[in-house]
């Protein structure tokens, strides 16, 4: 999240009020009525910003409301619902790699499409196909299960949605397990177990692999895993 001064945000309120009033919504790229339903009704699962010179994420519905954090133009979001407020249609959004939730107004969003291309609908339900043991695929990876352990040999499966959408179930070999979820192909956090929170991360990826730092725990997760092939 960037950090902004008082003034800076005030800047950006401002601006941003008066983008608003001199745009029109454009169907061929803001979110339309027909697509404003929240995953769990079928509709997008991220947002994508549509506002060339990027948009501030509200407090709550309202372009006078505070800005909490200013979203440049292409920034996914999660689509936590939308509903009309302070005279339009806004829309509850969380940024894909932070934790803080705010609004944006519907005419500056669009339906994300995933690496893939595609534009995933509805509620992913890998994690849930992954606590069941319902795997798509699974094998052996690389990782550590604490600080300067040698990397070994650990199992995985992987459960995986659609659009880059995954959960990994690595099983160390003392019989330890956690899970690694990404969305939109991205390594987003891990469930929280008794060695920390999940959210304690640092993430890159190389080559055919993403390298993961979880608490104390490393893991070397093929991309191919995620998105198959």
């Amino acid at each position: 999240m960037l950090r902004m001064t008082f003034w800076a945000l005030a800047v950006v309120a401002v601006a941003q009020h008066a983008w608003a009033q001199d745009q029109a919504p454009n169907d061929d790229s803001a979110a339309s009525e027909a697509s404003l339903a929240a995953p769990d009704e079928g509709g997008p699962r991220r947002w994508q910003v549509a506002a060339p010179d990027g948009i501030g994420m509200q407090a709550s519905p309202g372009l006078d409301a505070p800005v909490i954090a200013l979203l440049a133009d292409g920034a996914i979001l999660s689509n936590l619902g939308c509903e009309p407020a302070a005279g339009g249609v806004w829309c509850k959004v969380r940024p894909l790699r932070g934790r803080a939730r705010g609004y944006v107004a519907a005419t500056f969003l669009q339906p994300a499409r995933a690496p893939d291309g595609t534009v995933p609908m509805g509620v992913d339900n890998s994690a849930l196909r992954a606590t069941q043991g319902d795997f798509d695929a699974g094998g052996i990876l690389s990782c550590a299960q604490s600080r300067g352990q040698p990397m070994r040999d650990c199992a995985f499966g992987v459960a995986r949605g659609t659009g880059g959408d995954a959960t990994v179930v690595v099983t160390f070999s003392n019989g330890f397990t956690r899970k690694l979820f990404f969305v939109h192909g991205l390594f987003i956090s891990a469930d929280a177990t008794m060695s920390g929170t999940g959210f304690d991360t640092d993430w890159r990826t190389e080559g055919d692999l993403h390298f993961i730092r979880v608490d104390d725990q490393r893991y070397a997760v093929p991309v191919a895993a995620i998105v198959g092939g």
